[in-house]
């Protein structure tokens, strides 16, 4: 077994890409399941609460999950206090959602945001349960554990208990009744797990993880809303009779957030996790930055581009056909999304090395921005709105930037440059996938197929014929791909004698 960090951290990658793989696919196939049952009303409530209780959520925690995992030295009465703390956090939340669920309702004209908000109230106490075991797993990153736990508890309450909930007429309660018996379960197996001892309650031991989750709590507050904000906004202003209007740009923006929820979760644990343990060590830090920047630049650069050819087709494969009024709001939304995936690298090494405060006003500006178009969107329609997203990310994206390469001593140049490869296989992918959109008289489907078709043997020419072209600096993505397929003639043309992959 390798215990270098390079090892360690190949290792954590390789697991949490498969458990993220894993929850994005089988949330897609829950989401294409619902909205069999759902309307677009449905969708667009579910919305609004779920937007609610995520930023509910982040203060009920009170950082003490990214402080557990940023902590260089942590002590078992720590790890216990903690647990006490995020439980009573979590059972004050979860009763000041219940008791306040209908002024929330007031303050958005809708009166069922009432019984919903306070069903789904009782994660809180689940989240305070699981919060302190999930934390020590990323800590130790443990993410084979994590994977585990999701494919046990993933079926059982999406798959099994939201299906059957849906199917017999519940609603939007399927949905949250899904969700809950997900982080119950998800609860239970992190503490089977993770070997956590708790001791009797204690919260003077936690005090000095409070300073730094107060500002992580501020930081994941803007963070949460950035994501969120422009939906809870046009959520004030459409009226009830606009539900349907509402969905729609739920489902538009849910079609975008879907890979940055991808790339998000990998930063948010392994690049965080990494990064926390080497925070004291800038060539250190500078690799693994670096190296997010370049793999997230090949793996969205084309995705992108697919997503942006074949937008029609993802709705319908991952939707449903009465929401493809959303294809050109996504369409535009799309421009973001390699923005997004650059700002969740830069937020990971913002936590690690914890210059949470300059970070927190460049996404209060954000937001600020974000709310500004959701108002304009409600006047002059979603794609205004769109286009309002895409520029305050562009924004935020420079500004994040410029903060991280600041803190790291890295030249702009040295940045920019790691996009090349990924901007490489996006063109490449565009001429290989492009021909395959002007067959309109084949099925949608036969039409998507053959455009993954074309574009996967596309980008493996390519990557045969002049594999160095991906490559940037110590970064080989085609390298990392030719260590893990036992084929002799991809390593020989992918790994170069002097090269070892990290």
């Amino acid at each position: 077994m390798n215990d270098a960090p390079e090892g360690r951290l190949a290792k954590s990658v390789r697991w949490q890409t498969i458990n993220v793989g894993f929850q994005v696919l089988f949330q897609l196939a829950f989401i294409k399941a619902l909205s069999i049952f759902l309307t677009e009303a449905e969708w667009g409530i579910i919305g609004i609460a779920l937007g609610i209780i995520g930023i509910i959520e982040i203060f009920a925690q009170l950082g003490v999950g990214p402080s557990l995992i940023q902590r260089k030295a942590l002590t078992e009465e720590q790890i216990s206090a903690a647990f006490w703390v995020s439980l009573l956090l979590g059972v004050l939340f979860g009763l000041t959602t219940f008791f306040t669920a209908p002024l929330i309702a007031q303050f958005y004209h809708r009166a069922d945001l009432i019984p919903l908000l306070r069903f789904i109230a009782m994660s809180f106490p689940l989240a305070g349960l699981a919060l302190v075991p999930r934390a020590i797993l990323i800590r130790k990153m443990d993410f084979r554990s994590l994977f585990w736990s999701s494919l046990i508890a993933m079926p059982i309450g999406n798959g099994l208990i939201g299906i059957l909930a849906a199917y017999n007429g519940w609603g939007v309660y399927a949905y949250a009744g899904a969700l809950l018996a997900q982080n119950a379960l998800l609860g239970l197996n992190y503490w089977v797990r993770a070997g956590v001892r708790i001791h009797k309650p204690a919260l003077t031991p936690a005090q000095p993880l409070f300073k730094y989750g107060a500002s992580s709590t501020v930081f994941n507050f803007l963070n949460y809303a950035a994501s969120r904000l422009d939906v809870l906004v046009l959520g004030r202003f459409l009226p009830e009779s606009r539900n349907a209007d509402q969905g729609i740009y739920d489902r538009s923006n849910y079609m975008m957030t879907l890979p940055i929820t991808l790339l998000g979760k990998l930063s948010d644990s392994v690049l965080f996790s990494s990064m926390s343990e080497v925070q004291e060590n800038r060539e250190r830090l500078k690799g693994i930055f670096l190296g997010g920047l370049y793999f997230t630049a090949c793996l969205v650069f084309p995705g992108v581009v697919l997503l942006e050819l074949y937008t029609e087709e993802f709705v319908l494969a991952l939707l449903d056909e009465k929401l493809l009024p959303t294809v050109p709001i996504i369409r535009i939304l799309y421009a973001a999304v390699l923005l997004r995936s650059w700002i969740k690298v830069c937020d990971a090494t913002v936590r690690a090395t914890d210059i949470i405060g300059p970070a927190s006003i460049v996404k209060a500006l954000f937001c600020a921005g974000l709310a500004y178009s959701a108002y304009l969107g409600y006047k002059h329609g979603f794609e205004t709105l769109a286009w309002g997203v895409v520029v305050s990310t562009l924004f935020q994206a420079i500004a994040m930037l410029a903060l991280t390469t600041r803190k790291l001593k890295l030249r702009w140049g040295a940045v920019l440059s790691t996009a090349g490869p990924g901007l490489v296989l996006g063109l490449v992918t565009l001429c290989a996938a492009g021909p395959a959109t002007f067959l309109h008289d084949i099925h949608w489907l036969a039409r998507l197929g053959l455009g993954l078709l074309t574009a996967l043997v596309g980008v493996m020419m390519w990557a045969w014929m002049f594999p160095r072209s991906l490559q940037h600096g110590a970064n080989n993505i085609l390298a990392q791909i030719a260590v893990r397929i036992p084929v002799a003639a991809l390593k020989q043309r992918w790994i170069p004698e002097d090269d070892v992959p990290r």
